[in-house]
């Protein structure tokens, strides 16, 4: 027997939302009906799909198998849904995005509001951390990236391209003196950023066109950009961090940037799809909105 369509949808719900309770919540169900509709689906595939206890649901072997493939199906037929709405001029539907702290904070979140107030009929999923996320496997939509882009599995369209500075406070400097060159950051506490449990402890660095990387020593460390701003700002170190983070200290003279003309790291920002999520209206839309708000702030980022 096939299973129903609007089961396996369902079943993907379930499984992105980790209850039967937000799902009947989302389709004014109840919960009874959509564990009986998750029961069904077990019967016609004959075979258990989902592990239930009192506290959550968690996929079987053969669920994940399945999961992997019901979910290109939901993707599916939202887009078949989209290219529709695309005929008109209501824009409508659901964008399940993630982006990272730093923008969300100075520029997205502003932006992504304005965008929900201008297109009412848009449901908007959002997720902000810096964790480099498996889109695809995650079922978002869009997210915006701070990174040299390498897979292929993605489609990317530049935002905006955002410089990174070696900046420390005027007390810091006074007390311990100002590296004229990179090498002499070995005999200063540098604040080194660790993420997702690796990080660099070399900062990079070019001269006469060519990149090369200066080995560092510090006492702190964290996978947390805005502590390490802090830190600088607490006179503990030099800190090598986004521009955008830092401009209003910069400008401000809390901190100072060092070593300018020297530094080597610079990202860009980018719209981040996959391949097989072709963007419709609703989505092309909110990426000019990104777009926009982050030209307005370009002094930030270069």
């Amino acid at each position: 027997m096939v299973a129903k369509a609007d089961d396996l949808i369902l079943f993907v719900m379930v499984v992105e939302a980790g209850t039967f309770s937000k799902v009947a919540e989302q389709l004014n169900l109840t919960n009874s009906v959509v564990s009986k509709r998750i029961a069904r689906l077990e019967r016609e595939l004959n075979t258990q799909l989902l592990y239930r206890t009192t506290r959550k649901l968690s996929l079987t072997d053969a669920g994940k198998t399945f999961y992997g493939k019901a979910r290109l199906a939901k993707l599916a037929v939202q887009e078949a849904e989209d290219a529709i709405t695309g005929y008109s001029k209501d824009v409508r539907g659901t964008i399940k995005l993630t982006m990272p702290v730093v923008s969300a904070r100075l520029v997205l979140s502003e932006a992504l509001a304005q965008f929900c107030h201008d297109y009412p009929n848009v449901n908007v999923e959002l997720t902000v951390n810096n964790r480099l996320v498996n889109i695809i496997e995650q079922g978002y939509d869009l997210a915006i990236r701070t990174a040299h882009l390498e897979d292929s599995t993605l489609v990317a369209q530049r935002l905006i391209d955002s410089d990174w500075v070696v900046c420390a406070s005027p007390e810091y400097l006074k007390n311990n003196g100002t590296p004229k060159i990179p090498q002499e950051l070995s005999e200063h506490s540098c604040l080194i950023y660790k993420y997702e449990g690796a990080g660099s402890e070399q900062w990079s660095f070019k001269e006469d066109g060519k990149e090369y990387f200066v080995q560092l020593k510090g006492r702190f460390r964290s996978n947390n950009l805005n502590s390490l701003s802090q830190a600088a700002l607490s006179h503990f170190g030099i800190a090598y961090l986004p521009k955008a983070l830092v401009h209003e200290d910069l400008v401000a003279g809390r901190l100072v940037s060092i070593l300018t003309g020297k530094t080597a790291k610079d990202l860009g920002i980018y719209a981040v799809y996959p391949k097989t999520r072709q963007p419709d209206k609703k989505l092309k839309l909110l990426v000019e909105y990104f777009r926009k708000a982050y030209q307005d702030k370009k002094e930030y980022f270069k």
